[in-house]
């Protein structure tokens, strides 16, 4: 099959070119990790504002691609970037992806591989699957039959992963430690958070801080 078969099978544009532009940098992308948007942009760029220390330690949760680790530690500098995902094909692409960056990857469902008192971060960032579950159906062909159900099924609510990050982030964060989150626009029903808006003014990231 030609590109442009494939193209008019819905298949996603950058399955078939393999690559994806992402915070200036190409990024190699397969049908295991969802394909980098330009939303998810907001997320990096709003790490690199507000954490110019450059000696810190970083998580991205659910690193698929890896574009949100590997652009954090080519233009962040920050000296610990770790990433964990479940899926341990999305991982092989991530590896791909830092090339001679060194990140840290490491294969987990959630915190499930992390030990809290010893593995601690001066920040998470994650862009978690949040997609209700009965949602994903009525998407685009390109995105609900060709990028992974596993990288964008939120379950019933779309909150599925929140809650966990919710509920176990606190553990491996250290003191003042922050949190970043990639949100669909219509879920910042979080309180006493700074929600941060993407270029289209949706809010699209949030930020929490352990005390």
């Amino acid at each position: 099959e030609n590109g442009l078969e494939r193209r008019s099978g819905r298949v996603p544009l950058q399955h078939i070119l393999g690559t994806q532009e992402f915070m200036g940098m190409e990024f190699f992308v397969n049908a295991h990790v969802l394909i980098p948007r330009q939303d998810t942009e907001t997320l990096v760029e709003t790490v690199l504002n507000e954490q110019k220390n450059r000696n810190i330690s970083v998580l991205d949760m659910c690193t698929g691609s890896g574009c949100i680790a590997v652009s954090l530690k080519a233009l962040g500098g920050y000296a610990r970037v770790a990433a964990a995902d479940i899926s341990s094909e999305a991982l092989e692409v991530a590896e791909k992806n830092a090339g001679t960056y060194p990140v840290e990857f490491r294969q987990s469902d959630m915190f499930a591989a992390f030990e809290p008192g010893r593995d601690m971060f001066d920040v998470i960032v994650s862009n978690p699957p949040y997609i209700p579950s009965e949602v994903i159906e009525g998407l685009e062909p390109e995105v609900r039959d060709h990028e992974p159900r596993l990288a964008l099924d939120g379950e019933a609510d779309g909150l599925k992963f929140y809650r966990i990050l919710a509920e176990r982030s606190m553990a491996y964060l250290k003191p003042g430690g922050k949190i970043y989150m990639e949100i669909g626009f219509d879920q910042a029903g979080f309180e006493g958070l700074k929600v941060i808006k993407d270029m289209a003014g949706l809010d699209r990231v949030v930020q929490a801080k352990r005390p």
